[in-house]
């Protein structure tokens, strides 16, 4: 025999219940309802569950209250009474939201539920009124619905309004278990099958200003008598028809509507912006369109400005103009690694338009830097390099500067370089844009990111299938020869190469400070180079590969490493390849999946006549091949909050450098250094968006990232405010730290002891930054900007002497920390027909800072290669327009202290600033696929230098920068 439930005290029950009920309304009813109740309660506690429950259910009917449906509920409990109490509870669950008493009211259900015979009913549709074997026993409540009874067997009966009556006999019913019961209520309708000659016209019934019931074509299931059809879209005249639907009968209308239409002249302060109607392409700017009455939907988009959409109405018989000025938008992928307007982006930022590159047909990257805000730039005929605000050591190679292509790292392996110049690419054909984004960008990529990210965007998926052939030269007899082919399949598939090269005799480059005994202090044809490039990407959807292989063989004229100035067969040689393949899923509307996997490779190859023994010279290598692989999740949690999160991990396969000397016959002698390692990178990073109105946004960024080198984890946070005042006015409050971890070089490069030992204990560097910007839209076209910011570099890396063995040098931390202060300003109208202006100054103040002391070798001077003033000018004018544009730029770089900074070393200098002026002469005829170029780079010839590093001759300071070079660039494209 099943043993009742015990009876718990029922001082603890009255306890729940009491702190259950909850305020009544405060009237003669409500007073009453609370009499009944806390008699109840009284009875209740005295083990009066019969009277208790007399008057709660009194209390109920009176002011009908969840929880006192749980103490009736209750006392039915405490009666024994479990089919009633099972009822209650199932009451008092169905209007009970509080997640606590909901939980004690499923327990209560779940203690009584072995006691009764449960009968679960179910409806489609539900509301469907329930009786249990008579219908004038009353009705037992609406579906769906949990009933309670005695064991046996009952006739379940289901009613609902326009639907046949259900009955289910003999459903069993056995103590302890709930029995299930569905039923299917069947509709009497008939069928209305409807035509027309509109798809997706509205159908409306009975009612022509009702809720919409189907799209034409559709079946639409009616109630049998008759109804009035009525058929409507926009851009045609309404219609009603008449129609007898017959119980369980079908019957097919057609309906056909009669369009109205009016025009819609559309003009844009742009030509050839694409214009569509309700998603629908119908011309260009300026466009006359006829269009059906009612709203339309107007689009008008072009590349590189602000999409603009409006709904206008058309109006039969009449014209409606729309006059739009297009604003020009600059997206920045580099600054949150997603496709945002550069105001919107967390950074300071700049972009290099891809109508700018065509039209000054700058050779480098480097080149089209030249004039950005806050960047600075040095060439020791090595490799040249920039610095960012205030920082750029000589000799340091841009390690601190991350260079993107289309998101994908191309700095090495080795010392963590940053390449710009020829020896990152032989041309800029393929470019689309350059972003340039200023400040600390660890907390996005990780090390390396330190001063600043330059991301190279190639050209779009959109460009149409054909061959492109360019011929070109430069920069005092570079010549250029590249070919690309495109395919576009589709609009979701299609695939693009090019090949390119490069070779310069090299120039004539005077050093009289190392005149002597062999040399009269010109270098002549030691600075030659040559290049290749192979690039491309496939794609298909969301899965895409991108390819890079370029390599360069350079002469070294100078003498660095030691070396005999300007004696042939000095030269190094760098080739860095990558295989990348992306899969970029969008899950839904609000979700996306971005994942990449690399292959890179990067292999260096030098061969130095020194100057101690030219014949036997000195050859150092380094192989280098690594995976980078990650995976990160966009979501839009809600209506204007975005979330990234991510993890990235890199593991390098090979770091192999060595250092040996070879003799005139090529036998090796014994090897001076080796070192070979494989190490590791993993990291995770968070970044959120959130923008509650138009007119604030709020980002924040984590990183976390591993290092298998130093052995240790380093943080990069990021949080930034963007305000929007007023119309046209932009507020950024940014503020960041960033980090770069000791390269693979400074921690163990070494020549077995000779001139240098290894510096495995190195701390990474670290930089914190504060920066706000302002920007004010004048019109549709202007852009003014200040901004000011503070850098504070902690743990710099440099060549110091070794203290156990002062005859040696070793990478060390230095002591002094780094504060720069500095602010900027723009003012900058963007390319609109053909028009483009820009001045720009930069102010940057880098010192040391220091505490006093004694001795002479920790006395430090001015921070070297730092000038504290930028200026630049920026024209292009269109002569005749899309035939002739002219486009002039004027820079002017401040003077630059030498590296001679500590107290022990000899005075240190300055140089003198540099202007440099180049112009351009541009343009295309589209009717034959010919785009040219012919200008003057530093058409003053100023022979400006700029500082070069400890690894030149003590007596050199400086190497001289291009002087007056002519460009001619000719490209013939066939579609």
């Amino acid at each position: 025999m099943t043993r009742a439930p015990s009876r718990r005290s029922p001082r603890w029950a009255l306890a729940i219940v009491l702190a259950a009920s909850a305020p009544l309304r405060a009237d003669d009813l409500a007073d009453e309802a609370d009499l009944q109740f806390e008699l109840g309660a009284d009875r209740y506690r005295r083990g009066d569950f019969r009277e208790a429950l007399e008057h709660f259910l009194a209390s109920n009917r009176l002011v009908p209250n969840r929880n006192v449906l749980f103490n009736i509920a209750r006392s039915y409990e405490q009666l024994t009474r479990y089919p009633d109490a099972h009822r209650y509870y199932t009451q008092a669950l169905g209007s009970e939201t509080d997640p606590g008493a909901r939980a004690n009211i499923e327990a209560a259900l779940r203690r009584v539920s072995p006691y009764v015979a449960a009968l679960r009913v179910t409806t489609t549709p539900p509301g469907a009124t329930l009786y249990i074997d008579r219908r004038d026993l009353g009705p037992r409540g609406v579906s769906p619905r949990v009933l309670a009874f005695q064991p046996g067997r009952v006739r379940v009966i289901a009613e609902l309004e326009g639907h046949e009556p259900v009955t289910v006999e003999g459903v069993d019913l056995r103590l302890g278990v709930e029995t299930p019961v569905v039923l299917s209520m069947r509709r009497i309708l008939g069928r209305v099958h409807v035509e027309g000659n509109v798809r997706g016209a509205s159908v409306r019934v009975d009612d022509a200003s009702g809720p919409v019931v189907g799209a034409v074509p559709c079946d639409l299931e009616l109630p049998p008598g008759r109804r009035t059809l009525h058929l409507s879209a926009e851009g045609y005249r309404p219609l009603a028809e008449v129609v007898d639907v017959a119980a369980r009968d079908t019957r097919s209308v057609t309906l056909a509507l009669t369009p109205v239409t009016g025009s819609v002249v559309i003009s844009a302060d742009e030509r050839d912006a694409l214009v569509e109607i309700d998603g629908r392409p119908v011309g260009f700017t300026p466009a006359v369109v006829d269009a059906q009455v009612g709203r339309r939907r107007v689009r008008v988009s072009r590349a590189g400005f602000r999409t603009i959409e409006q709904t206008v109405s058309v109006t039969e018989g009449a014209q409606t103009r729309l006059d739009l000025a297009l604003r020009q938008v600059e997206e920045v992928t580099a600054a949150s690694r997603a496709a945002e307007a550069v105001e919107d982006a967390p950074s300071s930022v700049s972009i290099i338009s891809g109508a700018e590159l065509r039209a000054m047909a700058y050779p480098t990257v480097t080149e089209a830097l030249r004039g950005t805000r806050g960047i600075f730039l040095s060439d020791d005929r090595n490799y040249p390099t920039v610095g960012f605000r205030g920082y750029g050591r000589p000799g340091d190679y841009g390690n601190r500067v991350l260079v993107l292509l289309d998101g994908a790292p191309m700095n090495d392996s080795w010392l963590n370089s940053a390449y710009l110049g020829y020896d990152l690419r032989t041309d800029l054909e393929d470019l689309a844009r350059i972003e340039v984004v200023r400040g600390p960008g660890s907390v996005l990529y990780g090390t390396g990111a330190f001063s600043g990210v330059v991301n190279l965007v190639s050209r779009g998926r959109e460009e149409p299938t054909g061959v492109e052939g360019t011929l070109s030269t430069n920069q005092e007899g570079v010549a250029r020869a590249r070919v690309m082919g495109r395919y576009r399949a589709n609009a979701h598939s299609g695939v693009w190469a090019s090949v390119s090269g490069a070779r310069s005799p090299g120039r004539d480059i005077a050093l009289p400070e190392l005149a002597g005994p062999g040399f009269d202090g010109t270098a002549r044809g030691a600075d030659g180079f040559e290049s290749g490039t192979l690039l491309g990407r496939a794609w298909y959807r969301a899965l895409s590969m991108q390819w890079s292989l370029h390599s360069r063989r350079k002469d070294l004229p100078g003498g660095a490493y030691d070396t005999v100035p300007g004696l042939a067969g000095t030269y190094l040689a760098d080739t860095r390849g990558l295989l990348e393949l992306r899969f970029d899923p969008r899950l839904s509307d609000t979700a996306q999946l971005l994942t990449r996997l690399s292959l890179n490779h990067y292999a260096y190859r030098s061969v130095l006549r020194h100057t101690d023994d030219p014949t036997n010279p000195g050859r150092e290598t380094f192989n280098g091949t690594w995976i980078d692989g990650e995976i990160r999740g966009a979501f839009e949690v809600a209506r204007g909050l975005r979330l990234n999160v991510g993890a990235q991990g890199q593991y390098h396969l090979d770091a192999t450098q060595t250092s040996a000397l070879v003799r005139e016959d090529r036998m090796r002698l014994p090897m001076d250094f080796r070192d070979s390692r494989t190490f590791g990178i993993a990291a995770g990073y968070a970044t959120a968006e959130w923008a509650p109105s138009e007119q604030v946004r709020v980002s924040g960024a984590f990183r976390g990232e591993y290092f298998s080198t130093i052995g240790r984890a380093l943080p990069a946070p990021r949080l930034a405010l963007i305000i929007r005042p007023y119309a046209g006015g932009n507020l950024k409050l940014m503020a960041g730290r960033a980090f770069r971890v000791p390269s693979i070089y400074e921690l163990y490069y070494n020549d077995g002891g000779q001139t240098q030992e290894p510096s495995p204990g190195l701390l990474p560097e670290t930089v914190w930054s504060g920066e706000v910007e302002f920007s004010h839209r004048i019109g549709s076209a202007w852009t003014a900007l200040v901004s000011g910011y503070a850098n504070y570099l902690d743990n710099l890396i440099a060549l110091r002497e070794s203290t156990a063995n002062p005859a040696l040098i070793r990478y060390e931390n230095t002591r002094a920390p780094v504060l720069t202060l500095g602010g900027e300003a723009e003012l900058r109208r963007e390319w609109r027909q053909g028009w483009m202006v820009s001045a720009s100054y930069s102010f940057q103040r880098s010192r040391y800072i220091v505490e006093a002391s004694s001795r002479p070798q920790d006395a430090l001077r001015e921070v070297p290669n730092a000038p504290e003033h930028l200026f630049s000018v920026r024209a292009a004018v269109p002569v005749v327009p899309e035939l002739f544009t002219l486009m002039s730029r004027l820079t002017v770089e401040g003077p630059r202290f030498d590296r001679f900074d500590r107290g022990t070393d000899p005075a240190q200098g300055r140089t003198d600033p540099g202007v440099v002026w180049d112009v351009a002469l541009s343009g295309r005829v589209e009717r034959w696929g010919v785009r040219y170029a012919v200008g003057v780079y530093n058409v003053f010839d100023w022979r400006h230098v700029t500082p070069v590093s400890g690894e030149f001759d003590e007596r050199l300071r400086s190497m001289p920068q291009l002087g007056r070079s002519f460009l001619f660039s000719a490209t013939v494209a066939t579609r």
